[in-house]
């Protein structure tokens, strides 16, 4: 680096501070819970440590330093790409106060290479970098990891699953190690003991997350819900056709009664005719009763359009026979043992099919109620009807 002397203020990293600070503290549209001065603060510390054990010279620590206060107050503005929104307020700021024009361009280079993508080219940018991120190496990382969270999680409206959670900032602690000799022997060892604890938090919420999936964390009081209604819906059903059936046997009884019986009355005996109205009204109504009945009854099969996308949506369960008549047996299994994995899409699954047992049970009673109610209807017709004859033909 250059060792020349700048022109500038002597005590422009003091301005800096006060500028950067005032920065933050005027900010009042964004949460920035990690991200903040006190993270600022803790970079330009740590930069000063490194800079002193790495032996920088005097100018080269101030522009490390200028670009530690301003390398991300850019978040005040945006997320993305905050680095070009910090460099440019780091410009601003120092060509105020006639600070070297080279020296700007050479502090906005370090304020750039804290860009993730970027890979530092010489010792103030890989000091820069290693106290960005030195805190992966304090005991204070897990606490700070949730700052980052509850940020992340306010910024970008969201919410992560403790699973997820856990392995992002696993993988983060593993993918930025320490460049510099001095950081690794300063911060190294911290953050190693960070990774071995951050392996086993990341397996305790894998263990979490697979009793939470397979319904363990449930207890068996969801167990004995989805039970006793299945039990409620299948007795429901056996109950509905006790009843189909007594009305089917009742009505097929009375029909071949009444043709019987009125055939021969009608071949023998004209003076009967007059009772052939309630006689038919019976006969009429006991068939329409048995035609209800029996289609109350009568076992159906319904085959819905199976498509992949629906299953994927949990929005068809191939539990029922009628859904996977046309699936093939690898999907099945596949389906199921997708099911095993996951006991939330399982319950989700035997809560449609309970669901779609209503549906068909609704439908039972519907027809069951009409073949009542025709059966009851025509039998009371047919005694009024009687008793009209009766009278008209004995006291008239």
């Amino acid at each position: 680096m250059a060792k020349e002397e700048t022109s500038h203020k002597p005590n422009i990293v003091d301005a800096a501070q006060l500028h950067v600070e005032e920065l933050f503290k005027e900010d009042k549209l964004r949460l920035l819970l990690f991200h903040n001065i006190n993270h600022t603060r803790q970079v330009v510390d740590v930069s000063k440590e490194l800079a002193e054990a790495a032996g920088i010279n005097q100018t080269d620590t101030e522009k490390l330093l200028l670009a530690a206060w301003f390398h991300d107050v850019g978040y005040i503005e945006k997320r993305e790409g905050h680095e070009e929104v910090s460099a440019r307020m780091a410009k601003a700021f120092l060509q105020s106060q006639n600070y070297n024009e080279a020296a700007i361009q050479e502090v906005i280079d370090l304020i750039n290479s804290t860009n993730n993508d970027h890979k530092p080219q010489h010792i103030l940018e890989e000091i820069l970098n290693d106290a960005d991120f030195a805190h992966l190496g304090m005991k204070k990382f897990f606490r700070t990891g949730e700052l980052v969270r509850a940020e992340l999680e306010a910024e970008e409206d969201l919410l992560f699953n403790e699973l997820d959670w856990q392995k992002k900032q696993y993988k983060f602690l593993l993918e930025h190690p320490f460049i510099t000799h001095v950081a690794e022997q300063e911060y190294g060892k911290r953050r190693s003991k960070n990774i071995k604890k951050q392996r086993e938090n990341k397996i305790g919420a894998k263990k979490i997350t697979i009793r939470s999936k397979t319904g363990k964390d449930f207890g068996r009081g969801i167990d004995t819900l989805y039970r006793s209604s299945y039990r409620s819906h299948i007795n429901f059903s056996a109950i509905a056709d006790g009843k189909a059936n007594m009305m089917i046997s009742i009505n097929t009884i009375l029909i071949s009664v009444i043709v019987t019986l009125t055939g021969a009355s009608l071949s023998f005996n004209n003076q009967l005719l007059g009772y052939s109205v309630p006689i038919i009204i019976l006969l009429i109504s006991a068939l329409i009763s048995v035609v209800f009945a029996v289609l109350s009854a009568r076992p159906k099969v319904t085959a819905n359009k199976v498509t992949k996308k629906a299953i994927k949506n949990n929005s068809m369960s191939l539990m029922y026979f009628g859904n996977f008549l046309e699936v093939s047996r690898e999907e099945f299994t596949e389906y199921l043992d997708n099911l095993k994995k996951d006991q939330q899409k399982l319950y989700d699954s035997m809560s449609i099919d309970i669901y779609n047992l209503g549906i068909v049970l609704k439908e039972k009673y519907r027809l069951l109620s009409i073949s009542y109610t025709v059966f009851m209807i025509g039998l009371t017709l047919c005694v009024i009807g009687f008793l009209i004859i009766f009278m008209m033909t004995n006291y008239l």
